[in-house]
C-alpha cells in the first residue's frame, strides 16, 4: 500500500506578465511612472498582493521601489529576484523570456481564440522547433535570432483533427505527429508525408521514437498503445490496458537500472502508461500490471520519467504532482512511497525533466538534484528541483518562478541545451 498521503504545500510568486513592457515604457519616456503588481501565495495564509513603481531615471533606466508587502530587485532585463516576507518566501529568481516567437497562424474567423499550441519539440540537430496545434495545425518554425518566422516556417499539411503530439526523429530530418483525427504521420523538413498509419479507434495522445526511429509507439484514448513499423507502414504489436483505460501518455523505459527496478532486467523496453485513473506498466513482452493504486482525487493529465535518477512524476486535476521512484511501479513493490506536491488547485497541464547531467558541463554541480519544470491550467509555470529524503521520499524547492503568462494553460516544454522552451493557450513560444 502507500503511505505518505500528504500533501507539500509550496509557496508560489506571481508577477504581472506585461512588466517587461512597463519599463520599457518608463525607460522611453513614454510615461514617467507606473506600478507593476506582485503577488504571493502560501496554502493556510492570506495571499499578499503588493507593488513596486518603476521611475523613469534621468540619464537613462529606471529605478525600482518596492512596497505594500513585497520586495522585488531587478537582476537584469529579464531576471529579477522576489520576496515576501510574510510568506516565508525569500529572493526567490523569477525569469521572463529571452526570446518569444509567434508562430504564422490565421484564425477562421475573429471569434476564434489565440493558437493553443498542444505539444513542441526541438530539432537535435538544427535551430528549429515542430509544434501542433488545433484542427489539424503543425508547423516547423525556425528560432534563431536570423530567421524570418513568417518566410522560413514550413506547414505539415495533413492532419484534420487537434494534432496532440509532435516529435524530431533523431536524424533531424523527419517529424511525427499524432492527432485525434485518429492518425500519426511522418513528414520530411520539406512538409512531404510519405507515411501516415491508422487504426487507432480514439483521439491518439502520446508518441514515443524507438532507436533511430524504425519503429514508432503511440498510445490513445481507445485503450491501446500501438507498435508500428516506419518502413512498411504497417502495425507490428498493440497492448491493451486492462479495462480499456484511455492512455493520456506513454513513457519508454529502456534504460539498464529502470528495467531492472521494474523487475524487466531481461527485456530491452517497458512502457510507464498513464491513464486518468493510475500508472499501467506494460512490457513489451508479457503481461502488464497496474503500478499504482487509484487514490488521487484528482486525474492524471500528464506523466514524466527521468531515467537518470529513476524519478517518476504525474500530474493531476487537482493541482497535485506525485512524485515516486521507479522501484515503487514494480509488480512486487509492497510499500509505494509517494510524494504528494501542489502550489495550488490549478490542474497540472505539462511536465518535464532538465538535461541529465550527461548534457551539461560540470555535472558534478548536478549530485543530488533532479530539475522538474511543470506547467498548470492557470499558467504559472515554474522550475522545481527534487531531491531525496532519509525516508526514500522528496523535498521539492521552488528554484524559479518563470514569469510572462496570463491566466491561460502551459501545455507543453522542451528542454534544450539553449535553454527551456514552453508554449500553450496563448500561441507563443517562449525560450528562458
Amino acid at each position: 500500500m502507500s503511505k505518505q498521503k500528504d500533501v507539500q504545500h509550496l509557496a508560489y510568486v506571481d508577477i504581472q506578465h506585461d512588466a517587461l513592457a512597463v519599463f520599457d515604457d518608463v525607460e522611453q519616456g513614454v510615461v514617467l511612472r507606473e506600478d507593476i503588481w506582485i503577488s504571493g501565495y502560501k496554502a493556510g495564509s492570506t495571499s499578499v498582493h503588493g507593488k513596486a513603481r518603476v521611475d523613469f531615471q534621468e540619464g537613462g533606466g529606471s529605478t525600482l521601489t518596492s512596497r505594500e508587502g513585497v520586495e522585488v530587485d531587478r537582476i537584469s532585463k529579464t531576471n529579477f529576484v522576489v520576496s515576501v516576507p510574510k510568506l516565508g518566501v525569500r529572493n526567490v529568481p523569477l525569469k521572463f523570456p529571452k526570446h518569444v516567437i509567434h508562430p504564422p497562424y490565421k484564425k477562421s474567423s475573429p471569434l476564434d481564440p489565440p493558437l493553443q499550441i498542444n505539444s513542441l519539440s526541438l530539432n537535435p540537430k538544427s535551430a528549429h522547433i515542430v509544434l501542433g496545434g488545433p484542427d489539424g495545425y503543425a508547423i516547423i518554425v525556425p528560432t534563431s535570432s536570423d530567421s524570418n518566422v513568417e518566410k522560413d516556417s514550413v506547414r505539415l499539411k495533413g492532419h484534420v483533427g487537434d494534432v496532440r503530439d509532435v516529435k524530431w526523429f533523431p536524424s533531424g530530418e523527419v517529424i511525427l505527429t499524432a492527432s485525434s483525427d485518429l492518425s500519426l504521420r511522418v513528414f520530411g523538413r520539406d512538409g512531404i508525408n510519405p507515411r501516415t498509419f491508422k487504426g487507432h479507434t480514439r483521439a491518439i495522445t502520446s508518441t514515443a521514437i524507438l532507436g533511430v526511429g524504425k519503429q514508432i509507439v503511440s498510445g490513445s484514448k481507445d485503450g491501446t498503445i500501438r507498435l508500428w513499423d516506419v518502413g512498411r507502414g504497417t502495425e507490428v504489436k498493440k497492448w491493451i490496458v486492462e479495462g480499456k483505460k484511455g492512455v493520456e501518455a506513454v513513457v519508454i523505459v529502456e534504460d539498464e537500472e529502470g528495467l531492472r527496478a521494474l523487475g524487466l532486467h531481461n527485456q530491452e523496453r517497458a512502457m510507464l502508461v498513464g491513464t486518468h485513473e493510475r500508472i499501467w506498466v506494460q512490457p513489451f513482452e508479457g503481461e502488464g500490471w497496474w503500478a499504482s493504486e487509484s487514490e488521487e482525487e484528482g486525474h492524471m493529465v500528464c506523466l514524466a520519467y527521468d531515467a537518470e535518477s529513476g524519478t517518476v512524476v504525474t500530474g493531476h486535476t487537482n493541482g497535485v504532482s506525485a512524485i515516486q521512484d521507479i522501484t515503487t511501479l514494480s509488480k512486487d513493490a509492497e510499500i509505494k512511497s509517494i510524494t504528494r506536491i501542489r502550489r495550488n488547485h490549478s490542474p497540472i497541464y505539462s511536465l518535464a525533466f532538465g538535461l541529465s547531467a550527461t548534457h551539461e558541463e560540470g555535472s558534478g554541480a548536478r549530485e543530488g538534484r533532479v530539475d522538474l519544470y511543470a506547467g498548470t491550467a492557470a499558467g504559472l509555470p515554474c522550475h522545481l528541483t527534487l531531491g531525496k529524503d532519509a525516508e526514500g521520499g522528496y523535498v521539492a524547492k521552488v528554484e524559479e518562478e518563470v514569469a510572462g503568462w496570463e491566466a491561460v494553460g502551459v501545455e507543453c516544454f522542451a528542454v534544450g541545451k539553449d535553454g527551456v522552451w514552453c508554449a500553450g493557450g496563448e500561441g507563443g513560444l517562449r525560450r528562458y
